[in-house]
C-alpha cells in the first residue's frame, strides 16, 4: 500500500507540472490577490490539474490505510521514495535537466529507505 500511495504522489505532481505547463503562468507577487485569484481559477479549470487534486484525494484514503496498519515512522519515512521517482520522471517526461549534486541527494535518499526498510515494521 504504501508503495501505491508513493505511485500517486508521483502521478499527482506529474499532471499537476503539466497543467501548469498549459497555462500561461503565474505573474506578480504571491502576495497580491488579483493575480493569485486568476492563477487559481486557471489552474481549476485545467483538466490536468483537476485529474492532479482527485490522484491525491484517492492517495489519501489509501495512506488512511496504511496509517492503519504501519508504524508512522516507518510508513512516513518512504514516501521519499518519490522525491527519487519524481527526478526520473521529470527527466523522462518533461526533458528537465537532473544536475550530478540531485541524483547524489537521491542516492542518500535510497540509501535511507534501505536502512529503514531493515527494521521490522509494526503492522497491526
Amino acid at each position: 500500500m504504501i508503495l501505491i500511495a508513493v505511485a500517486m504522489e508521483v502521478a499527482g505532481q506529474l499532471l499537476y507540472k503539466s497543467g501548469i505547463n498549459n497555462m500561461h503562468g503565474f505573474q506578480g507577487s504571491p502576495f497580491e490577490v488579483v493575480p493569485l485569484i486568476k492563477f487559481a481559477g486557471e489552474a481549476l479549470t485545467n483538466w490536468r490539474v483537476l485529474a492532479g487534486i482527485g490522484v491525491y484525494c484517492v492517495q489519501a484514503g489509501v495512506w488512511w490505510g496504511v496509517l492503519s496498519r504501519a508504524d508512522l515512522s516507518y510508513a512516513f519515512p518512504l514516501t521519499s521514495m518519490s522525491y527519487v521517482l519524481l527526478l526520473v520522471a521529470s527527466r523522462a517526461f518533461f526533458g528537465e535537466h537532473i544536475s550530478i549534486t540531485r541524483w547524489m541527494g537521491a542516492t542518500a535518499v535510497v540509501f535511507g529507505v534501505y536502512l529503514i526498510t531493515r527494521s521490522a515494521p509494526l503492522i497491526r
